[in-house]
């Protein structure tokens, strides 16, 4: 784990918008470093297209010219320039927001399920070492899991030169055949989503979310990027897939229309993503969930705390700090950070942010699932990462929102940061 940070506070206006493992505006702090701009980011130019090869001047005798062919017999058309090289990689990849996730708890705005969340990756090769943050960040930047004092991000880790990150796809990559999602809890032998080349995620105030490998700790969060720090790798069929952080994903098989090649497994985004995926999310106990339901928000307001956890033995932390949590039969399935959380997009999915300790939720849905792990859908009503984790307003709590009107709930309506996490993270 490299040391030694640049120190970094992350406070620009950001730019953006019942599966398994798989932006939003705040204004600016008076005191914010600058971020470099992202329009020059990842270029990684394609080689020039070939120009034609001049043809020598024939040696031979002249030969009278044939006589010209019946006009219903078409001529040879003229040598045509060859086409221009494609545009440098970053400047044609779409990226994009949220999606509609393929289906929400109770139709509760942005409570998704986990069968619609079915996150790529974006291979990058690190060509100068690079910062990943939780959040906001105002340290010293020397020491990783070590907030500054205003701000609660911290420093993940510095990826070395050398490793490769994966900048993640926007999460609702959904288009299910009919019938995927029956009372019998799906059908496993059915896909749940159809595009391997979704677009990339909408940057945030110049900040990819994505994940290191081959090199670097599999940790998830926050990459600033400075111009020619990475070049695209998809291309290079020697790199090793962007599999996601626990292997279970897919890179995109298309990157402006060319196709992708790496080394290992290049699945689809149908062969990792199956329809039968979070069927006990929502509470559906016919599928397996032990309980779950919506809550009346302003009675379920909680702060994120640091759990116990115990020492993992089973699985290797990326830092001695790091304790372990079960999940059902597995004891080691969550990792316990000294700082913070995992906020996902959808119970045991794709992550989408972090939460860090102290923070204020506001709770909308409590769900025990089918390994016993208690998830809730929450808002951050109070953020200490304001940047790259916002507050929403809470405004959507109003309205008649209750646990008997779940379609008057709207989180995060104006704005700020929603997901799931489980519930041992939340305090009184």
């Amino acid at each position: 784990m490299k040391r030694l940070v640049a120190s970094l506070l992350l406070a620009l206006p950001l730019v953006a918008g019942c599966g398994d493992a798989s932006s939003t505006s705040t204004p600016p702090d008076d005191d914010a470093s600058a971020i470099p701009d992202d329009a020059a980011l990842l270029d990684a130019p394609l080689p020039d297209a070939p120009s034609p090869i001049d043809t020598p001047p024939s040696a031979m005798p002249e030969v009278p010219s044939p006589p010209p062919p019946p006009v219903d017999v078409p001529v040879a058309a003229p040598d045509v320039p060859p086409p221009p090289p494609p545009p440098p990689v970053m400047a044609c990849i779409a990226t994009a927001a949220i999606g509609d996730g393929g289906g929400t708890c109770s139709g509760i705005d942005q409570a998704f399920s986990a069968r619609g969340i079915n996150a790529g990756y974006y291979p990058f090769r690190v060509l100068r070492p690079i910062v990943q943050y939780s959040g906001d960040h105002d340290g010293d930047g020397a020491t990783v899991f070590s907030a500054g004092p205003r701000r609660r991000g911290v420093v993940l880790q510095t990826i070395p030169v050398g490793a490769y990150v994966g900048l993640s796809t926007i999460p609702g990559n959904y288009d299910p055949p009919t019938g995927c999602d029956v009372a019998t809890c799906g059908n496993p032998s059915r896909a749940a989503c159809g595009d391997s080349s979704p677009a990339l995620r909408a940057p945030v105030a110049g900040f990819y979310w994505g994940y290191a490998y081959q090199g670097a700790s599999h940790m998830q969060g926050w990459i600033n990027v400075p111009s020619g720090a990475l070049e695209f790798a998809g291309y290079d069929p020697r790199h090793p897939c962007a599999l996601g952080p626990a292997g279970a994903d897919y890179e995109v098989h298309s990157v402006c229309g060319r196709a992708t090649a790496c080394r290992g497994t290049h699945p689809t985004c149908g062969q990792v993503n199956r329809c039968n995926e979070g069927d006990d999310d929502c509470g559906r106990t016919q599928c397996g969930a032990m309980s779950g339901g919506p809550l009346t928000p302003t009675a379920w307001r909680r702060t994120v705390i640091l759990p116990r956890g115990h020492t993992c033995t089973l699985r290797d932390p990326p830092n001695p700090a790091v304790r372990c949590l079960e999940n059902g039969r597995e004891r080691d399935f969550f990792f316990v950070y000294p700082f913070g959380a995992y906020l996902y997009w959808a119970q045991n999915s794709t992550t989408r942010a972090w939460l860090h300790d102290g923070d204020r939720v506001q709770v909308y849905f409590h769900n025990r699932d089918a390994q016993g792990v208690l998830w809730d859908f929450v808002e951050v009503l109070s953020s200490g990462a304001p940047t790259l984790t916002p507050a929403s307003d809470g405004s959507g709590s109003g309205s008649g929102c209750s646990d008997t009107r779940p379609e008057n709930c709207h989180p995060c309506r104006n704005g700020g940061t929603c997901g799931w996490v489980q519930d041992v993270f939340l305090g009184g």
